[in-house]
């Protein structure tokens, strides 16, 4: 099947990153690209976001570990999304940036550059619909990318890199304006067992990773919160938040 979608890519008759048959051979599935649109449509029904506690600084990041460029890369989607969100152009520039060097480590900075300079232009004319639609763009560029080079690892860990940031800006929103019916947004345990999947098909070498263990510990401790409770509570709301918060220092320190 993967032979098949090859060859017709190579024939510019289908494209990889949309072949039904090539993605599932690799464990690609709804849950990458398409997920970061479909958080954005889920943190839209929370508003108001709180966005001045979650807002933080572009900083560089130094490291060996490309699983950490992945992780991070997908977190910065969610960042440009607070970006967006507050109007906030000053901010996209050293987004920009920070997207291009990540990028570059992972392989794929061409795809990245011409994006990186779109979001710029858009920010300057304060086009935040069109500024929002060319985030999702970038990411679905990034992962058409990687799954052309055929590394499907580092595919999952950006989006749950971009889920992780995601699931604090949705936790600390419900935290903020509390209610059951809001809390219910946050339910999503198939999601979670689908990462939790992912980390495990990792290589021996990534799964033995500092990183990748603690990141692993952290979200099996989200487990019983979705799994036990039709109804997430007020304090476990609060400790989704705390558990996220936690996750992305281990990303981005």
């Amino acid at each position: 099947m993967v032979l098949t979608a090859t060859l017709n890519a190579q024939n510019g008759s289908d494209d990889l990153s949309k072949d039904q048959d090539y993605r599932e051979e690799l464990g690609v599935n709804e849950f990458t690209a398409p997920s970061i649109e479909k958080l954005f449509g889920i943190l839209d029904s929370l508003k108001p976001i709180p966005i001045n506690p979650l807002s933080r600084p572009i900083t560089e990041l130094n490291t060996a570990e490309r699983s950490k460029y992945a992780l991070s890369f997908g977190v910065l989607i969610g960042d440009g999304f607070l970006d967006v969100e507050a109007e906030q152009n000053k901010d996209i520039e050293s987004l920009g940036r920070e997207l291009i060097r990540r990028a570059r480590v992972l392989g794929v900075e061409q795809r990245v550059s011409r994006h990186s300079r779109k979001l710029l232009d858009l920010a300057k004319q304060n086009d935040w619909d069109r500024l929002r639609k060319e985030l999702i763009i970038t990411q679905e560029d990034v992962e058409k990318a990687l799954l052309e080079l055929r590394d499907e690892p580092i595919v999952h860990l950006l989006s749950l890199g971009g889920w992780i940031r995601g699931l604090q800006i949705a936790a600390a929103s419900v935290a903020a304006d509390y209610s059951p019916e809001r809390a219910k947004k946050l339910h999503n345990i198939e999601l979670l067992d689908y990462y939790l999947d992912r980390l495990n098909t990792l290589t021996p070498r990534l799964k033995r990773s500092e990183l990748i263990q603690k990141i692993t510990v952290q979200l099996q401790s989200l487990r019983p919160i979705f799994k036990d409770n039709e109804v997430i509570t007020q304090p476990q709301v609060n400790s989704l938040q705390a558990t996220a918060t936690g996750m992305l220092d281990l990303i981005e320190k």
